[in-house]
């Protein structure tokens, strides 16, 4: 079955011809691309890979990540949506507003990247006024713990026609710092919010976060490596609202294929109607307003 990727940094190095072969072999047919800005202001990155090779890539624009996003949060968002609209991307990048280093950065010993900019700052409200306004999606990166959820629900109320996708659904870095979040809370969002999505990226069931020595990925049946009955119901009950998703970057390309493998066993765990609807479907009828 083929599979869009939602959301990933790869990077301006790529070997784009062996990474062709790569997806072929893995079934991924699409990957939505998103630049790194790397204190340049913009980078194109995601035009000059679709420009190679059309047919592989669907073009973000330049995530929020540092060290752009964190020098000039609303000098940046005014920047990505000039972009978006002068050279015609169908989405926007992935916004870091509370971002924990990630596990490749911290075996780097790199510990910068603990970043917090409200969801309810000058810059995120550029954000979700000009996705309301355009109809073109972003997403978000936002770690789950209590404390940041009244800011999101804030947002989504009231800017309900922008189109967010909650980037790493039920990835808890830090368990005892969310007693709200679960599968319940998910399916309220949904019903109340028609705008929101969630991307499906997580490490394998066996993982460890390096910061908290915990599981972060907290859908997972660790015994059978499939998804808990419970999350798997919800995913099934809402298809149209979960994309899979690889998270790759230039650091983690040769997790390529254990990537898609996570995405696979997350797809494997759902009714087989369900599948191509999360597979891929969804991510074309939220980009591109068709159904396939």
């Amino acid at each position: 079955m083929p599979i869009i990727d939602i959301e990933s940094n790869l990077g301006e190095e790529l070997d784009l011809q062996a990474f062709a072969h790569r997806m072929d072999q893995e079934g991924v047919a699409l990957i939505a691309f998103s630049g790194i800005a790397r204190g340049r202001g913009w980078s194109d990155a995601a035009r000059y890979a679709v420009a190679a090779d059309p047919w592989r890539y669907i073009p973000a624009g330049d995530g929020g990540l540092p060290p752009d996003w964190k020098r000039n949060p609303t000098g940046f968002a005014k920047v990505s949506k000039e972009r978006i609209i002068s050279d015609g991307y169908p989405m926007m990048g992935e916004y870091e507003f509370r971002h924990y280093p990630s596990p490749d950065q911290i075996q780097r010993g790199n510990m910068e990247r603990d970043e917090y900019l409200p969801i309810d700052s000058p810059a995120g409200h550029q954000l979700f006024q000009f996705s309301e306004e355009s109809g073109i999606s972003f997403q978000i990166h936002q770690e789950i713990e209590d404390q940041y959820l009244p800011q999101l629900e804030k947002m989504l109320a009231q800017y309900p026609k922008a189109k967010v996708i909650w980037c790493h659904l039920a990835q808890m870095r830090y368990q005892a710092r969310n007693t709200v979040y679960g599968p319940d809370y998910v399916r309220k969002l949904i019903e109340q919010y028609p705008n929101l999505y969630f991307d499906l990226f997580s490490g394998p069931p066996d993982h460890i976060y390096p910061g908290s020595k915990e599981y972060p990925g907290k859908y997972w049946d660790r015994t059978t490596g499939k998804l808990k009955p419970e999350w798997a119901k919800l995913i099934a009950d809402h298809p149209w609202r979960f994309m899979t998703a690889l998270d790759l970057n230039p650091f983690i390309m040769q997790e390529f294929s254990r990537k898609v493998g996570m995405q696979r066993a997350v797809l494997d765990s759902l009714p087989v109607p369900v599948r191509e609807i999360v597979a891929y479907k969804a991510a074309w009828k939220l980009l591109f307003n068709e159904e396939i």
